[in-house]
């Protein structure tokens, strides 16, 4: 008899068995398989369906309790998946050799607790490096090419904490590795935002409750003043410009729109309208991309003159060949080595010396902020003394 319900389905060593149903013979307890056709203990054939009127049931998520063997048992799932075939399986936990259902019920919370037990034993504590791979899968992918290249080397600066569980990881280590790197106040920043972002990470997958990386303290920003071009300078680019030097151009067209060079870089012909003497485009703020570059008319020659070069943009070059004319054309000049943006702030420094109105400066700078415009609303220590001059020349 048991080998025939062993090939039918019939479960004759139950107790390590998947069990789910009670045989339909009326006086036999005997436990089936779900697919049993037939009962291995009384021989008698299952006409009802799995899960049927045979089975005992509690609702969903709450176990279920059922005889087994002259007792009763216990079971609460472990957890469900997917298989290759793409079946949904599940795992159960069992307690057998229960006295009644009333103790079987009483049972599922235990048996609960050791599943949830077991999940927290197993839950691993990740590392700054684990939580990095979710981190660049997602909001850093909407970062700006120059905020991802910041990012990616604040994660170099953090390698000695990188690796470490974060329980292990006291607010004191997060600001000695900060420390230790002896950086200015802007790289130990971007190290700041990118240990906060992980750190939202973990509270957001519940490893931790609290932010460490917010109690960091970064160095004193020591703000450089940016170098401007003197008149001079500006007289010895326009006569290498006369002179036939073509990248030249790019430099004269920066110092008088207060261009920046990202702007230069992506500018197409079709921006440009002569005939109202603006450039339709910008970037990076709202205000700079809804403002237009205006061309004055010392600059137009020059426009024309980029304007009959052959293509559509406005120069045919990458970001690291720029840089390298840039500074080859400084050297050229025999200026002093500085960054293109001191282009724009020479810009702002001769409309904020001038008798301008700090809106129209503002208006012409584009600037989001009336701050940013403040900078430039000054005058260097030799016009102050000449216009100190001439007042007190007058009055006498």
């Amino acid at each position: 008899m048991e080998d025939k319900a062993e090939k039918l389905g019939g479960i004759p060593n139950a107790s390590t068995q998947c069990v789910n149903r009670i045989c339909d013979k009326k006086n036999c307890s005997a436990i089936l398989r779900d697919d049993a056709l037939f009962c291995h203990v009384c021989g008698k054939e299952q006409n009802s369906k799995p899960g049927g009127p045979g089975r005992k049931k509690r609702g969903n998520c709450q176990g279920s309790v059922y005889k087994f063997r002259g007792g009763w048992a216990a079971r609460v799932l472990k957890y469900s998946y997917v298989d290759d075939d793409g079946k949904s399986k599940s795992k159960f936990i069992y307690k057998t050799g229960l006295k009644s259902k009333t103790e079987a019920i009483k049972y599922i919370p235990i048996l609960e607790n050791q599943v949830r037990t077991k999940d927290v034993e197993k839950k691993k504590i990740p590392t700054l490096n684990d939580l990095w791979r979710v981190y660049e899968k997602g909001d850093f992918l909407n970062l700006s090419k120059d905020k991802i290249g910041a990012y990616k080397k604040a994660k170099i600066r953090l390698d000695d904490i990188f690796h470490v569980p974060l329980d292990l990881l006291s607010i004191e280590d997060l600001q000695d590795v900060v420390d230790n790197q002896k950086t200015t106040y802007y790289p130990a920043k971007d190290m700041k935002t990118v240990l906060s972002h992980l750190y939202e990470i973990a509270i957001l997958e519940e490893h931790l409750r609290i932010n460490k990386s917010r109690k960091i303290k970064l160095p004193k920003l020591i703000e450089k003043k940016p170098r401007k071009f003197t008149k001079e300078e500006q007289t010895a680019f326009w006569e290498l410009y006369l002179n036939g030097d073509k990248f030249v151009r790019y430099i004269l067209l920066m110092i008088y729109t207060g261009m920046m060079p990202g702007e230069l870089l992506t500018i197409l012909k079709i921006h440009i309208d002569l005939n109202a003497q603006t450039i339709d485009y910008g970037i990076k703020t709202e205000v700079r991309r809804e403002s237009s570059i205006i061309l004055p008319d010392i600059i137009l020659p020059v426009i024309e003159d980029i304007l009959s070069d052959k293509g559509h943009k406005l120069i045919h070059i990458n970001k690291d060949n720029f840089y390298a004319q840039y500074y080859a054309c400084l050297e050229r000049a025999g200026c002093d080595r500085i960054p293109p943006y001191s282009c724009r702030h020479t810009t702002g420094s001769a409309l904020g010396t001038s008798d301008i109105p700090v809106a129209m400066v503002r208006k012409l700078m584009r600037h989001k902020k009336l701050s940013s415009t403040m900078k430039y609303i000054h005058a260097d220590t030799n016009e102050l003394l000449d216009a100190a001059n001439k007042a007190r020349n007058s009055s006498g």
